[in-house]
This record gives C-alpha cells, structure tokens and sequence, in this order.
C-alpha cells in the first residue's frame, strides 16, 4: 500500500486527467469495467435520483434521515466544492485517501486502456466503495441525465426525479419534454418512481415513461405541503399520513419541494422494512448539512455572507427569491461567476432586483465564461457592474469595504462557492475578521 500523500495526488491527478476524454454518454464502458472491478453495485440497496435541480438537496435529506434512524448510510454527488473526497462518502465522513490512492493503482492499467471516462472513474469508485464499507443503503445522485449517466447501472429500490427545467440542452434537447425523456431514463422496470413537483409538460412525459415500464409512480403535489408563515415550519400530508410543525435546514420555498420528496422517501423506505421514525424525518430534515445552499455566514464586524451554488435558470432564480423572502426591501453586493454553455441572459435577470452592485469573477477552470461577456448581460447605470480575474482577491476586497450591516452573495457555480470556501480562512484572515456559520 502507498502510505504517503504523493501516492494521493498522483491518484488525483490520474483521475482529473480523465476529464480530457469529456463526457462519454452510455452504458457499455461503465458496465464492463464494473464486471472488471467484481460488479460492486449489486451488493448493496440504493435510492437513485436524477433531476435538473433539487438532487443533491434531496439526497441530502434522505441520507441525514436514514442516518437518524440508525443506518448507514452512503451518499454520492456531484460535482465536489472543494475537495475530491466530498463526491463519497459514508454516514458524514469523506472516502478515505487511501482507499482512493489504491483503487487507482489497481484498476489504472484498465482504465487507461479502456479509456474510462472521469465520471465513470468517479461512480465505479464510489461503488466499490459503498460495497465494502457494507452500507445498508446507497443515495446515487446522477451525474448528467439520466438515460445514459454512468450511475443508470443501478437496481435501485426506487427512484426520484425531483425537477425538470434547462439545464445542459446541448446534450440533453431543447424542450422539457426531451429533457424529461433523459431523465426519465433512471426508471427502471416494475421499480417504483417517486415524481417530484414540477410544470405539466415534463410530468406527463416521466408518468408516460413509467406506465410504459410498469413502474408505480408516487407524485408529489403542491397541496402535499402546507407552509405556515415564514419561519414557522411546515406540514406535509399524503393519503391520510401527516407531519405537523416541520422545519429543515436548508432556507427557501424550493426547498419545501426537496423535503416532500424526502418524506416520501422515508414512507417507501419503511415498505422495505427500514424502520424510520416520524421523529427520525424531523430530525433529520432539521440537522441536514448540504453546504453551498444559501449558506449564511456571519463575519466579526463585517457583512452577512451567502454562498448560493445555484448555476441555472431557476436554480439563480430560487436563490434570488428566498433572498427576498427572508431580507424583504435589502440589496446585496453580488460576487458571481458561472461556466459556459449557460442560458445566462434570463438567469442573471434574477439577480437584477437584489443586487446593490455586481462582480463578476473569472473561475479557476477552463469552463470560465468570460466576465466581460457577462458584464454585457447587466443593464447599463442600474448598479455599478465590474470583472474581475479573481475570485479570491474580490471576496477579500468586499469583504474589507463592507459595513457589517451589509450583505454579501457569492453565487453562480460550484466553482464560485467551492473557491471560496477553500479559501475562506485566507479570505477572513487578511481582513481581520473572523466567520462562523449563522
């Protein structure tokens, strides 16, 4: 075994080396080294989730409920914010270095020559992992898609789709139809499928799929939750079962949707025999961790600080709206990067009504939109609109010119969040001040 931490990185750079040969849409390569590896995904029991937003959200609700009730529990997302190991991990904590670093050393030979993509690397791990760690359940958030995501190699107990809107139309279709099509994908035959709430034109596509398959389907409808005033929790009620006074984590009306999906997760979960309490979903949805989620920070004499890795359309359009929910009439000042291939002249309308003045970074990867092309997209005089070449150096800056009644928005992708979060004590520490989660 290779003990050291140059065996990780080089493992490391192995793996983000993969990301050279792109995405590698379909199931042959994926199937095939997992056969090569022992076939690790039939040795445990699974949720799999895919949708355009509200997955990670989801499967972050799920793992914290099980986990409450007792089980271990894996949990695989993506993208990571900062560090590799976020991808998998198993009741909280990180997949270890080590098993990494020898993973990589064993399967290397193959993977090189059977040209295994970087997400396919990821998944195969991720499995292999959830198999000898002997969990009694695996929460498999899609990469992309659905039909074709490396993850759809899965028999899982039951799936969700939590949304579907536009998001990845150049590999996904242009309509919501298609788009459903893809992630609709993940239904497998005879398995349930919990639908969550969403506009008509794609549910009627994913209820279409799943009577072709044979699959009972569970929706999620709006009246299902009965949300009080703000800050004052919620109800969710289905076919006579109920839960009063719920609260969770995670701020914003989107995520009422996510906790829904959860509940009725939890409720197939026991027709399974997992013995999961009332008391365990309110719990868990109360203590759930899912950072980047209009993450508040409070910083010793300086601005109140959200982190937001909303990326789409309505994923910037949630953040935006839950900001004016819980800061009615305030403004904030934006620091905000996003990746290409974005529909960004109606996401960053969004942010026009919240926004005190704008920033834009450049984000350390070769996706970067360009900032002076997003600049464009903001209207001239309404509020001061700048680039800048990093993300870091800005964060600083705001920082140490804001009143601590400001607010302060990082936002626009996992990169944006990601790069400052690792950043974050440097960040802090040059301005003298220091942040602790609200």
């Amino acid at each position: 075994m290779n003990n050291n931490s140059s065996g990780y990185r080089k493992a490391l750079k192995f793996i983000f080396d993969r990301e050279h040969f792109g995405m590698k849409l379909g199931l042959t390569n994926i199937t095939n080294f997992l056969e090569h590896i022992g076939n690790p995904h039939h040795e445990f029991r699974s949720v799999h989730i895919a949708g355009t937003n509200g997955k990670g959200s989801t499967a972050a609700y799920i793992d914290a409920i099980a986990r409450k009730a007792g089980y271990k529990v894996g949990i695989f997302t993506s993208p990571h914010l900062f560090d590799f190991r976020e991808r998998v991990r198993v009741n909280g904590k990180k997949i270890s270095r080590q098993f990494i670093t020898d993973f990589i050393e064993k399967y290397e030979p193959i993977i090189d020559k059977d040209k295994i993509t970087f997400f396919e690397v990821c998944t195969a791990l991720a499995f292999l992992y959830f198999a000898k760690q002997k969990v009694d359940l695996a929460v498999v958030e899609v990469g992309l898609g659905g039909r074709l995501d490396a993850t759809n190699t899965l028999s899982p107990l039951f799936s969700i789709i939590t949304d579907i809107s536009f998001d990845h139309m150049n590999v996904l279709g242009n309509t919501l139809t298609r788009i459903a099509h893809e992630k609709a994908g993940i239904i497998k035959r005879g398995i349930p499928v919990i639908i969550g709430s969403m506009l008509p034109e794609p549910r009627k596509e994913i209820l279409r799929t799943s009577r072709i398959r044979k699959s009972p389907y569970y929706y999620i409808k709006p009246s299902m939750v009965v949300r009080k005033n703000p800050g004052k929790g919620f109800d969710f009620r289905d076919n006579g079962y109920s839960l009063s006074g719920l609260r969770t984590s995670l701020p914003g009306r989107h995520q009422l949707k996510n906790a829904a999906n959860a509940i009725k997760a939890a409720e197939l979960l026991r027709e399974f025999r997992y013995e999961i309490s009332k008391e365990d979903i309110r719990s868990g949805l109360r203590e759930t961790v899912w950072p980047g989620r209009f993450q508040i920070l409070k910083a010793d004499g300086g601005p109140l600080t959200i982190l937001d890795v909303g990326h789409n359309q309505m994923g910037v359009k949630a953040m935006a709206e839950c900001f004016r929910e819980m800061f009615p009439g305030r403004k904030a000042r934006l620091l905000i990067g996003f990746v290409r291939n974005k529909d960004l002249t109606k996401t960053v309308k969004y942010l026009y009504p919240i926004a005190e003045s704008v920033e834009i970074a450049r984000l350390k990867t070769d996706r970067s939109c360009e900032p002076a092309e997003i600049a464009e997209l903001f209207p001239n005089g309404r509020f001061p609109v700048t680039v800048s070449n990093s993300l870091t150096a800005s964060a600083r800056r705001i920082i140490l010119n804001s009143k601590r009644d400001d607010i302060f928005i990082i936002a626009g992708s996992h990169f944006a969040v990601g790069e400052f979060l690792e950043n974050r004590t440097r960040i802090y520490g040059r301005t003298g001040r220091k942040s602790r989660q609200k």
